[in-house]
Formats: C-alpha cells, sequence, structure tokens
C-alpha cells in the first residue's frame, strides 16, 4: 500500500544489527522510505537480499542526520534503542519496531515510552507492556508481526527450502540456532556448541545452524572451530552472518534453541523445540521458560540427541502447547502485520 507521498517522507535506521534487517525489511516493502545505515555490513545485506528497498549508507551519524534532514523526513523507524541519535532533530516522529518477540525483558523498558508510537506482536506481550504501566502514553499499538507474514500467508514450503538449500528432503532437519553470548547468561553456546560437532552427530540428520551474528562478531575463533569441525559432514549448512532465519526454520523440523526470539518465532510453524539449558531449570526465571511445554528440556549435552529423536517420533503431543502459545504470540496471524505497521504510521504522520 506505499502512499506514494509519504515515500521520502518515511526513514529506517539499522547500525551493524543485520538480524534487525528481516523486522525491517517488509515493513520498509509495504511503507516505502528510505533505510540508512552506518554500517557497510547492513547496506550490503540490503542489496543483496532486499534489492528492491531503497537503502542509503553514510559511515557517521551526522551524515545520516543532516541527508534525513535534507530529504524532508517526518518519521524514523527503528528496529532498536537508537533514537538518541535523533530524537533532537525537530518535527521527526519516532517509531519503534522491535526485532524480535522473547521472553526476555529487553523490549518492555521504559524507554519505550520516548517513542511516539511503539508496536506490539501479541496478547502476551500487550499484556505485560500493561503490567508495566508501558502503555499509559497510548502509543502501544498491536499490529502483529511483520517479519512472519509470508509464513502466515503460506509462501514458504519445506521441501523448496530443502531443496535450495542442498539438503536430503527424505532426512528429518534439525535447526540449531543459539542466541549471542550475553551477561544475563541466556545462550546454550558455550555449553552445547560441541555436541554439532560432525563426529557427535546421528548420520540420518539434516542439520541446519543459524548462528546469531554477534558469536562471529565476538567469538570468531569458537564459530570457526565449530565450522571446522562441520566441514566433511553431508546434509549439513551453517551460516555465521546471515540476516534472515526464516527460510531456514521453514525448512525445519524442530528447533534447538534457547532463550531468544527465534524460539517464539518457529510457533509460527507448528513444529517441536528442544530448549538447551545452560544451568538446573530451577534456576531460571519463570518468564524465559514459558515455551517450554513446547517440546523437550536439555540441561545435559550428552543427552540431546535421544531427546531430538524422542520429539521427533511423536511431534503431535506438542501440538496443544504451541497452538496456544502462538495465539497469544502473534496478533491476528493473516499476513497483514505489515499493512497494519504502514496504516498506522501513515496515520502518525498524516496522509497529506
Amino acid at each position: 500500500m506505499k502512499n506514494q507521498g509519504n515515500h521520502h517522507r518515511v526513514a529506517y535506521f539499522i547500525d551493524f544489527s543485520i538480524q534487525e534487517i528481516p523486522s525491517i525489511a517488509p515493513i520498509a516493502s509495504e511503507t516505502g522510505g528510505i533505510i540508512f545505515t552506518n554500517s557497510d555490513l547492513t547496506y550490503n545485506c540490503f542489496k543483496q537480499f532486499y534489492p528492491e528497498l531503497e537503502v542509503l549508507y553514510y559511515p557517521r551519524i551526522d551524515e545520516i542526520r543532516a541527508q534525513m534532514v535534507e530529504t524532508g523526513i517526518e518519521v524514523i523507524l527503528y528496529p532498536d534503542y537508537h533514537i538518541r541519535y535523533f530524537r533532537d532533530i525537530p518535527g521527526i516522529r519516532h517509531v519503534q519496531v522491535f526485532h524480535g518477540t522473547s521472553d526476555k525483558s529487553y523490549d518492555f523498558q521504559k524507554p519505550v515510552l520516548d517513542y511516539d508510537l511503539f508496536f506490539i506482536p501479541g496478547s502476551e506481550a500487550y499484556k505485560r507492556y500493561t503490567k508495566k504501566g508501558l502503555l499509559k502514553k497510548g502509543t502501544g499499538r498491536l499490529i502483529g508481526y511483520p517479519k512472519l507474514d509470508r509464513v502466515f500467508r503460506g509462501e514458504l514450503k519445506q521441501d523448496a527450502e530443502l531443496e535450495e538449500l542442498g539438503l536430503e528432503i527424505k532426512n528429518k532437519t534439525v535447526l540449531y540456532a543459539p542466541t549471542w553470548v550475553d551477561r544475563a547468561g541466556n545462550s546454550s553456546w558455550k555449553k552445547f556448541r560441541k555436541t554439532f560437532f560432525a563426529d557427535r552427530i546421528p548420520e540420518n540428520l539434516n542439520i541446519i545452524i543459524k548462528l546469531h551474528p554477534n558469536l562471529k562478531r565476538y567469538r570468531e575463533n569458537e564459530v570457526e572451530e565449530l565450522k571446522a569441525a562441520l566441514k566433511n559432514r553431508k546434509n549439513t549448512v551453517i551460516f555465521d552472518a546471515l540476516p534472515d532465519i526464516v527460510p531456514l526454520m521453514a525448512a525445519s523440523d524442530l528447533l534447538a534453541g534457547d532463550v531468544s526470539a527465534v524460539t517464539r518465532e518457529f510457533l509460527a510453524f507448528k513444529r517441536p523445540f528442544v530448549f538447551l539449558s545452560n544451568k538446573p531449570p530451577w534456576l531460571w526465571n519463570k518468564n524465559k521458560k514459558k515455551l517450554w511445554k513446547c517440546g523437550g528440556v536439555v540441561t545435559n549435552p550428552e543427552n540431546l540427541w535421544q531427546t531430538v529423536f524422542d520429539i521427533l517420533r511423536a511431534p503431535e503431543r506438542y501440538k496443544t502447547a504451541i497452538e496456544k502459545h502462538l495465539e497469544k504470540t502473534f496478533y491476528k496471524p493473516d499476513g497483514g502485520a505489515a499493512r497494519r505497521a504502514a496504516e498506522a504510521v501513515f496515520e502518525l504522520i498524516g496522509n497529506g
């Protein structure tokens, strides 16, 4: 529904965090506008994966600010907390779209009130914002989850994605997608990464490994060690700097993950999980293990593959829990979230 009158009034800002690109791209496709970045990596990713979108690269924030003013930008959309770079520019509105929906506390912070509008993916998140008093300004808007619009429209098919990856269609496929090693201790990387060395993986599985880009940024030696350990294994692919995980999810029968937006997103495929816990379950905050009824929980790496096979033999046992959390996580999973985001933006700045 690109509104040509608004096209050059809308801007987006993304830094080097390429994992944020898929959260912005569908909104930009629907709304129009210019994507600004101070990262050549992000610029090149847009050019490679979303060549139809308009993206400009300037290495310095002051250059981006000057270009926004010159262009007459009236609203900036952010997938992260970067309003600090632009909030003092007169006449510009600010919209927070976030780059994931997870059980971490990251999205549910007082700085959301600095924005003129922020998007909420579903009823559970809406209730959490309400409980924290973050909806008092009336700036929170339920729109759904634009990143998954193509999934809810049925555009991604498992066999086609497996063929694209060069994997064996008759095999079951496991996706390992650890989050980065943050200070909150959410990641399974340190404890479980060697479980995915080739000599420890059963032969009759396809393995897809999608690493958080920050793992390569901050733990490059460990990433290279894993890549070397998988070099000669058939039916295995590993991505250390890929923006979009959604097609990899579509190819997979099971997700091995931890505490991240990836686990919430995988609900859209109604397939089971193995949750990799780097500490005893009783030590976790209850908010971070809400999804654990949607699959198995593994604390000992030696038990991983047996748990995987047990779940793959009877994935239907998790169907009810998955559907329950899917309904709470994503508002109107009809493929129209990006359209609702565009409508909200145009309403904010006016359609003139």
